[in-house]
């Protein structure tokens, strides 16, 4: 079984401005169209492994980055099984 991170953003400039600081710590990321299992909406995404996961927590905590939602995918070469969201420091906090 594969497990794959997939990070969507507010904006492109987000997308790429994410992709450029992940490039620089030297991890393994790349930029593909929105999974239409995320969003029926067009839209570019970032797909890294899943162990980059504590490296994406660190960009959204330091501000550097800004994240919409991060989804843990799991499958097979060519078909997924299981799509989660993650929670972390990307989620906006609730109003009251």
């Amino acid at each position: 079984m594969e497990k794959y991170l997939v990070v969507t953003f507010p904006s492109v400039s987000h997308a790429l401005r994410f992709e450029k600081l992940m490039l620089g710590l030297q991890a393994p990321v790349k930029l593909i169209p929105v999974p239409r299992v995320i969003s029926s909406s067009c839209g570019i995404a970032a797909r890294l492994p899943a162990e980059m996961a504590g490296k994406v927590a660190e960009l959204a905590l330091s501000g550097r980055a800004e994240l919409e939602k991060v989804y843990m995918f799991t499958g097979e070469t060519g078909r997924i099984t299981s799509v989660q969201p993650c929670a972390g420091p990307w989620e906006a906090p609730e109003e009251y």
